[in-house]
């Protein structure tokens, strides 16, 4: 699914997990789950909140490589951003990624991205996730995929979250029960 040095820069992130107490980073399944959910939408702007290690940015980018496309990576973690900028030029997939420093609710704000995000993923602090939404709204594609980690794991955090987009007008909603769940939703407004 990815080149060799893809896949060993991957599969050393993911080891994380095992030497870091601070990893937070989505469980190997639902990342090939969600690049071919990324793959199959044809998605071309990305934008993730919460990057941690790089884990989910690198199979982001890996995709990107292949459709020209570029992802947006927001952490408030110094230490994580250098990391993960460490992780993505290793892969050779730098190029593919911006990664932006700070509040997630701000970073957000700031956002200009050259196509408008028609994918988005959120795993930062789970009681901000609506935060993160409302902050990118107007940066959203017409028709816009959106994924928000931890809905399993974190039920009760993210029942607000789930409640919330659910309510939206022209948005379809699903929890999918892998790994440590996520909400899958479609943003519609066409």
């Amino acid at each position: 699914m990815f080149t060799p040095t893809i896949q060993t820069v991957m599969d050393q992130v993911d080891d994380l997990r095992n030497t870091t107490d601070d990893h937070m980073q989505i469980p190997k399944e639902q990342a090939l789950l969600m690049t071919q959910i990324v793959r199959i939408g044809g998605f071309r702007s990305i934008c993730e909140v919460g990057v941690s290690y790089g884990y989910s940015t690198l199979h982001w980018a890996a995709v990107m490589a292949e459709t020209g496309g570029h992802v947006h990576g927001v952490d408030i973690s110094e230490k994580k951003v250098n990391a993960a900028t460490q992780h993505l030029t290793e892969a050779g997939l730098i190029d593919r990624v911006t990664l932006y420093l700070g509040d997630g609710r701000e970073v957000c704000k700031s956002l200009a991205p050259t196509e408008p995000f028609d994918f988005l993923f959120i795993d930062a602090r789970k009681e901000e996730s609506i935060d993160y939404l409302n902050a990118m709204e107007d940066k959203l594609a017409p028709r816009c995929v959106i994924a928000a980690d931890n809905t399993g794991n974190l039920a009760e955090r993210m029942k607000p979250y789930v409640e919330h987009i659910r309510a939206r007008p022209g948005v379809t909603s699903a929890d999918v029960p892998i790994a440590h769940g996520f909400e899958l939703s479609i943003w519609n407004r066409r």
